[in-house]
């Protein structure tokens, strides 16, 4: 079941993102008129979010061909180059970083072993100097970097940003990590326990038809 936006201007960037989310889980394109329908927004909302999109870079539209009377559709599709992101994975014994188009297919990945270290500024050090390495490699356009994901095992203080005392990682204790890897890289990270982001990516990847309730273990 598709999510629905609102027309209330104050969440803006939510309907953008439900609307970005239409858009991608169609990689064949879209009409606007089947946006209308899939988010319950208005028309008038729908083309200022497409016009955003087509604007960012993010999203590509185009006319179909006339096939009979009346003004051929325009069809909008997800511009997979249009941007990219920085994952990272942390296991109690490798950290896997990703580098992903805004499709979420990965583009170039590379593992490490996971720091076992006692002052938290290392872990941060050793993951920017990772992050950097793999970014040169894959030869994307780094001005299209939207921001990191990083999914640590729990416990995380979800509002600040720090992973707490992990069981499985004894040394990792108030690890301050959503911060310093924001201001070492310059980019927007965000921090989720390990679980929580597998079940995200369950629903990311899921067809449209899919069903939105389920139960992970």
């Amino acid at each position: 079941m598709a999510r629905t936006g609102t027309n209330i201007s104050a969440v803006a960037e939510f309907n953008v993102s439900v609307v970005l989310d239409a858009i991608r889980r169609r990689p064949g394109g879209i009409a606007r008129g089947d946006l209308v329908a899939l988010t319950a927004l208005s028309g008038m909302t729908v083309s200022n979010v497409c016009r955003r999109l087509v604007d960012a870079g993010l999203v590509t539209e185009s006319v179909l061909p006339a096939a009979g009377r009346g003004k051929p559709p325009k069809i909008v599709r997800l511009d997979p180059d249009g941007g990219f992101a920085i994952g990272v994975h942390i296991d109690p014994a490798v950290v896997t970083y990703v580098v992903v188009d805004l499709a979420g297919q990965v583009r170039d990945h590379v593992s490490t072993h996971t720091p076992t270290v006692q002052h938290p500024a290392r872990v941060v050090g050793e993951m920017v100097v990772t992050i950097e390495k793999l970014l040169d490699e894959s030869g994307v356009d780094r001005s299209k970097l939207l921001g990191i994901g990083v999914a640590a095992p729990g416990p995380i203080n979800a509002t600040t940003g720090v992973v707490l005392n992990p069981p499985m990682l004894p040394n990792w204790h108030r690890v301050g990590l959503r911060g310093s890897l924001s201001v070492a890289m310059d980019l927007p990270v965000l921090l989720e326990k390990d679980t929580t982001a597998a079940v995200v990516a369950e629903l990311w990847f899921a067809a449209p038809e899919a069903s939105r309730d389920f139960a992970f273990v």
